[in-house]
């Protein structure tokens, strides 16, 4: 049911790995070794079996269906864009770090998040929202950190979890696409959302948001141009500044 749009938001993956010189092994152990976290915890955090997260992803994918528009957050979102959010019934999915940005949780639906969003994505976390968590090569040490430190929480957040391969992992999904941005806009399609429903906020080509996290400026330019390209190729980049 949760398939990528096209087959091509998951090919695209190979193509990253390709560019950047990256080999397909580390995203498949991280993605192994979160799955495998998440199920243990899960003998106490009952919202963490994979049985919950099934429910959850079920439940947010209503939820998410029965709004009139769907606003993905991209990290370089400014306070002037906050505050021209549709006043319309609407929902928004933050990427990572661009939850910051906003003022409250009133229409947050989830962050999808490959971890680097700080104390912002913790924030998030610690008042329940859902976190659609991504596990890739280089990013073990700090799921690992987050989730561990997510798991002493007296509310832990509901969780989906995501992964960058090519195969089938029980437990996890491949939404397609590579950054967090893009990756949202994937992961909304995925789940059945018309891309006539989602609005882009803060997306920016040229620019290393605000609401990044810690990063290699010239890497990632190269990135936000392979967030560019996939939503291009879906008909979804007249939103990003450039």
């Amino acid at each position: 049911m949760y398939e990528a749009f096209t087959q091509g938001l998951i090919d695209v993956q190979d193509e990253v790995r390709a560019a950047f010189g990256w080999a397909i092994a580390p995203d498949r152990e991280s993605a192994e070794q979160m799955v495998d976290l998440v199920n243990d915890h899960g003998e106490r955090i009952n919202l963490w079996t994979s049985n919950r997260r099934q429910e959850s992803l079920q439940a947010l994918r209503k939820r998410l269906a029965g709004a009139e528009e769907i606003v993905i957050l991209g990290a370089a979102v400014t306070a002037a864009e906050v505050l021209n959010l549709p006043k319309t019934p609407h929902l928004i999915i933050a990427a990572d770090g661009a939850v910051g940005a906003l003022d409250d949780d009133a229409h947050l639906a989830c962050v999808v998040s490959d971890f680097d969003g700080g104390i912002h994505l913790d924030a998030a976390a610690e008042i329940g929202v859902l976190i659609v968590a991504h596990a890739h090569g280089d990013n073990v040490e700090r799921w690992r950190s987050s989730l561990e430190h997510w798991a002493t929480s007296p509310s832990p957040p509901p969780l989906i979890l995501s992964h960058q391969t090519p195969d089938a992992l029980d437990g996890a999904y491949n939404f397609g696409g590579f950054t967090d941005g893009d990756r949202a806009v994937c992961f909304a399609l995925a789940l059945g959302i018309s891309k006539e429903k989602i609005r882009l906020v803060g997306f920016s080509l040229d620019e290393v948001g605000r609401w990044s996290g810690s990063t290699i400026p010239e890497q990632k330019l190269r990135k936000l141009a392979w967030m560019n390209s996939i939503l291009s190729s879906i008909g979804m980049n007249d939103a990003v500044k450039k």
